[in-house]
């Protein structure tokens, strides 16, 4: 047979955590934390980089609807005057806030256009971080390259 409860004979735990045993978990959980952040920093910089591809992309995709037999209305940028069409004003404008600088090269006669930005992730070590562009051409290329392009076709390595 079971003795009878009685509850007057259960003690009452008052023990709790100690200030120690707190700053310990404080302590450890601001670590991992900050190990997190560590190793999210390049994922960053990677997701940074497709926002800066898919908008160069639609800046081809812009200049094809402007295409009228030449590329005389795609201007050259980096520009003293402001962007004219508001669209591609947009998508610079977004490039930058990425990190990169959307530049076009559309000589005369404007029958050939190259656009692109630099990325942010580099290539290589830290001591000696190589640059990378994204660039996208009116022949159809579109690459990731280390060498900045300066002509109306992207460089191919």
């Amino acid at each position: 047979m079971n003795p009878p409860h009685n509850y007057q004979s259960i003690k009452k735990s008052k023990e709790g955590f100690t200030l120690i045993e707190m700053l310990v978990v404080v302590a450890v959980i601001g670590l991992l934390s900050s190990v997190i952040l560590v190793a999210l920093g390049p994922a960053k910089e990677k997701a940074k980089d497709s926002r800066i591809i898919q908008e160069v992309n639609q800046v081809r995709s812009l200049a094809e609807t402007m295409y009228d037999g030449s590329y005389r209305i795609l201007p050259q940028l980096p520009s003293v005057i402001e962007i004219g069409n508001k669209n591609l004003k947009e998508l610079a404008d977004d490039i930058a806030l990425q990190g990169g600088a959307l530049t076009i090269i559309n000589p005369a006669p404007f029958k050939g256009y190259s656009a692109y930005s630099k990325l942010n992730t580099k290539l290589g070590d830290a001591a000696n971080p190589v640059i990378q562009y994204y660039c996208i051409d009116s022949v159809g290329h579109s690459v990731n390259t280390t060498i900045e392009p300066s002509t109306p076709t992207c460089p191919v390595q």
